[in-house]
């Protein structure tokens, strides 16, 4: 038998005592056994913490720019307002140092970046404006800037004629938010509308680049990405806008009309959304009713990244022969 401590054939003991089965019967002429008390039971585990039903705060917002900062953007702006390209590039190259290596302030210059060539139809130096700041982005999720950045670049890829880097994108805009924890309270609302309505739009687009099954599937999956859009409480002026671009597309004339007019132009303040009105009144044969609508959307306004393109795109619908002119309305061109 193997020697056994003197306090292990101690615990030994006690352990038979205070268990539920009897300990055998020793001899009587065996000397007593010592005293031994029993451990107390042990206390039950403190019950799990209650989680609070209060949703965390949300992440404190960015700090405003620094005035260097803020001078040199407004003085890029002032430039691009007047068509001054070297001041604008003046003073983008000053808001650029005056940003250093913060990731926010890089996106702001970035935007102002992407508007300048935007603005001169450069859409390769445009999208190369955020490509070079969305690395850094990705690693701060508190920060909206790399959703933003992505949805921007969506824009700038259908301005390329380049539907199926959109939807990267796109798809990449929605990773950003899901990895986010700006906005905690209606982050996942905003990707998931975002992300369905580009998803039906770029899909359906980019089908018209296709044809046989393949095109025959993108239609499909475009569709049922806008009935998931409209099912889940799109607003009401983006589901008429595609419900009227797919019927243009589609050939179907009065659908395309009945879905445009759903819309009211001197409402909806969104470019992009009188654009679509325009192809749908076109396709559905109210020429008078789609200038009107053209007016609208080519009064003075202000400079930003959506602008320029949709009044491109009214320029080139209106030239539909042009070799290569890609437009959502006419998206048969695939870039090379």
């Amino acid at each position: 038998m193997p020697f056994r401590p003197l306090q292990v054939v101690a615990t030994a003991a006690l352990l038979a005592a205070c268990s539920s089965t009897p300990a055998p019967v020793t001899p009587a002429a065996a000397p007593p056994a010592p005293l031994l008390t029993c451990p107390p039971a042990p206390a039950p585990p403190p019950p799990p913490p209650v989680a609070s039903a209060s949703p965390p705060p949300d992440p404190a917002p960015p700090a405003p720019p620094p005035p260097a900062l803020q001078s040199a953007l407004d003085g890029a702006m002032k430039g691009l307002a007047t068509g001054d390209m070297a001041t604008a590039d003046r003073q983008l190259a000053a808001a650029l140092v005056a940003a250093g290596d913060d990731a926010h302030l890089g996106y702001l210059v970035a935007r102002v970046r992407a508007v300048r060539f935007i603005q001169v139809g450069d859409f390769e130096r445009a999208g190369a404006a955020f490509v070079a700041v969305i690395p850094a982005l990705a690693k701060h999720p508190e920060l909206s800037d790399e959703f933003w950045s992505h949805n921007a670049m969506m824009m700038i890829r259908e301005a390329q004629g380049d539907p199926a880097a959109a939807l990267a994108e796109n798809d990449q805009a929605t990773i950003a938010a899901a990895r986010g924890t700006w906005n905690p309270e209606g982050r996942a609302e905003l990707a998931f509308q975002k992300d369905r309505w580009h998803r039906a739009y770029l899909t359906r687009m980019l089908a018209e680049s296709r044809a046989g099954a393949v095109k025959q599937s993108l239609v499909q999956y475009a569709q049922a990405a806008l009935d998931e859009y409209r099912a889940k409480g799109g607003f009401p002026d983006s589901v008429a806008i595609l419900d009227a671009y797919f019927a243009a597309l589609d050939g179907r004339r009065d659908v395309a009309l009945a879905a445009a007019r759903r819309v009211d132009p001197a409402k909806d303040d969104d470019i992009e959304d009188l654009y679509m009105v325009v192809v749908g009144l076109e396709a559905g044969g109210d020429h008078a009713g789609a200038e009107a609508v053209r007016r609208i959307m080519r009064q003075p306004g202000g400079l930003g990244i959506a602008r320029p393109i949709m009044l491109r795109w009214l320029g080139l619908d209106a030239k539909p022969s042009r070799a290569g002119a890609f437009t959502p309305w006419h998206a048969a061109h695939v870039p090379p």
